[in-house]
């Protein structure tokens, strides 16, 4: 299992993502689909 509690992320005073939360679960497939620029990467 992937778990993340309270991310927060910033490129100078833009605020990227803030108090993100993610659990994944194992064994299952999980994708991330979304536009250019949407902070898929930075994720």
């Amino acid at each position: 299992m992937l778990e993340v509690l309270g991310l927060t992320k910033s490129f100078g005073l833009q605020a990227i993502f803030k108090n993100f939360g993610l659990n994944l679960p194992q064994g299952r497939f999980t994708v991330l689909v979304g536009p250019s620029g949407c902070g898929k990467s930075t994720l």
